[in-house]
């Protein structure tokens, strides 16, 4: 075994914690004094955590890392026989079959490329579209003030961070060798003057944008959003299939289903149509953070199997496991670095998938429909919250199967008399994930320092600017599957609601919490900025 063989199976034998925390970008990197990354996750289970953040990011639970640890020990085994490679690249080929399975998807046709995140998926979609349309080339963005902050760089083929997934030092905006040349991104937003923009309104901007670029003589790769960070999906089905209708081969639907709020039938409904579908484990599957795939649908999947190599700059974000075997092109031109980290990631979060369809569908739609109807009840009870009203209902919800429920309940916060902006919501959002009772008056009541002292983990705040140009954010209370998985029980259906009570008395909780900051908001600021300079 070579020197550099034996490095990388060494690496196998890593705390589990610190596997899981690999082979991402800089995003997955603990702060050390809170052992949490950017997402306010953790890569080993925390119970402690009143937890609804699955709109952003959900740290492990104990089951999903029980789940990795297996996972692991089977591929030290498996690596000391067969070697690191072979391995790998067996261990992925089974969680390609079985994420095909869990979605409804064996026999389809379909293939999986498999990535570290969302916005790395973004980039191979990129890829193909290129390889399927030909250059000059444009990435039209539905929803883009709702997508991931690196999605204007992925969709025009440029670096969106610092580093990679496989570790190479990039220059954030800078173009990716083979990748960003002759590709323009075009962005299409849900709100316009702090005005949310009606449904009809959208399609026609997309419609405008594609019928502008196909006639300037470029091809064009459609992100469509299917559940953005505030619950959006646009431009609406009839639209797409206007677009499929009149562009035909100029125009490669691509869509941005990483929340994975979407039902069985959709999802297999858009890949017969011939779309791309970019997903995620880690969104409302609740598995560790970074854990992205696209989905690839049969008859574009046989054609992308010959495409004969990747472009250069694409080699540092993915390894020749990611690519269907059949690809051979491909992935003979790329060197196996195994992704480790990103496997166990997959693996926790096939766990979770495998526990939230094994629960009965009849629960499964009464789970989302009470959070649907329970929460934005609790969120309205506040007065110092505004809950966003749901966006624009389409009339093909029945393809959603038990996601036709809202699942997504983003909310502003007002103190003194406005609603805050993002700066000062992202300070009660950090201040709501930690213990802040040292910065509490010692003369409150015990029941009130125990809610202090509680963990809670919401969604990330979401810039949006409001009617005037005033910007504010929005905080997020999300249904995961660990809502419906974790509250089942096959013995009693009774105790399985009274397990969903309980969820609520968290959210309730959490709510409390946040009132309790906004009375001492002065106090809980100052120790953010002390701990902001620090860090």
């Amino acid at each position: 075994m070579s020197a550099i063989a034996f490095s990388r199976l060494a690496e196998l034998f890593a705390p589990v914690e610190h596997l899981l925390a690999s082979g991402g970008d800089t995003r997955l990197r603990l702060d050390p004094a809170t052992q949490l990354n950017f997402y306010g996750c953790r890569p080993y289970p925390r119970p402690e955590a009143f937890t609804f953040a699955s709109s952003t990011a959900t740290s492990i639970s104990e089951r999903g890392f029980a789940a990795a640890e297996a996972e692991r020990e089977d591929l030290a085994r498996a690596a000391a026989r067969d070697g690191l490679e072979t391995a790998v690249e067996a261990q992925v080929e089974a969680l390609r079959a079985e994420l095909l399975a869990l979605l409804g998807l064996a026999g389809s046709g379909a293939d999986i490329v498999f990535s570290p995140s969302g916005t790395d998926t973004g980039l191979h979609a990129v890829f193909l579209a290129r390889a399927r349309l030909g250059t000059p080339m444009a990435s039209i963005i539905a929803a883009a003030d709702e997508t991931g902050s690196g999605v204007a760089y992925a969709s025009c083929g440029r670096h969106f961070g610092t580093l990679t997934a496989q570790g190479a030092p990039v220059e954030k905006g800078d173009p990716i060798a083979g990748l960003a040349e002759d590709v323009a991104s075009v962005g299409i937003p849900l709100r316009e003057a702090g005005r949310l923009r009606a449904l009809a309104e959208i399609d026609a901007a997309v419609l405008a944008a594609v019928a502008e670029a196909v006639a300037a003589g470029r091809g064009v790769l459609l992100h469509a959003m299917d559940h953005s960070k505030l619950g959006a999906r646009c431009p609406s089905a009839a639209c797409l299939a206007e677009i499929r209708a009149r562009h035909g081969e100029r125009v490669q639907l691509v869509i941005d289903a990483c929340q994975l709020r979407l039902g069985r039938a959709r999802l297999a409904a858009h890949l017969e149509q011939g779309d791309m579908v970019m997903i995620t484990g880690s969104k409302f599957f609740t598995g560790p953070p970074f854990s992205g795939a696209l989905l690839v649908p049969g008859a574009l999947a046989r054609r992308f199997g010959t495409v004969p190599r990747l472009p250069p700059g694409l080699a540092d974000y993915t390894s020749r496991s990611d690519w269907p075997r059949g690809w051979n092109g491909l992935r003979d031109g790329l060197v196996e670095h195994a992704n480790i980290g990103q496997l166990l990631r997959w693996t926790a979060a096939l766990r979770e998938m495998r526990d939230y369809f094994a629960v009965p569908q009849g629960f499964r739609r009464a789970a989302l429909a009470r959070f649907a109807e329970i929460v934005p009840g609790l969120i309205a009870g506040e007065e110092t919250l505004d809950l966003l009203p749901e966006y624009e209902r389409q009339a093909d919800a029945a393809l959603d199967e038990e996601m036709a429920s809202r699942t997504i309940f983003p909310f502003l916060v007002r103190h003194a008399g406005r609603a805050l902006g993002p700066a000062e919501t992202a300070i009660l959002y950090r201040a709501l994930n930690r213990d802040v009772t040292p910065l509490l008056p010692s003369r409150l009541s015990s029941a009130q320092r125990r809610l202090g002292a509680q963990l809670c983990h919401i969604g990330q705040p979401v810039a949006l600017t409001l009617p005037g140009g005033i910007a504010a954010a929005a905080l997020r209370i999300s249904a995961g599957a660990r809502v419906v998985s974790e509250c089942w029980s096959a013995a009693d259906e009774a105790a399985s609601f009274a397990a969903l009570d309980r969820e609520f008395e968290q959210v309730r909780l959490i709510l409390a919490k946040l009132a309790l900051l906004l009375r001492h908001f002065d106090a809980i600021a100052r120790a953010d900025a002390e701990r902001q300079a620090a860090a």
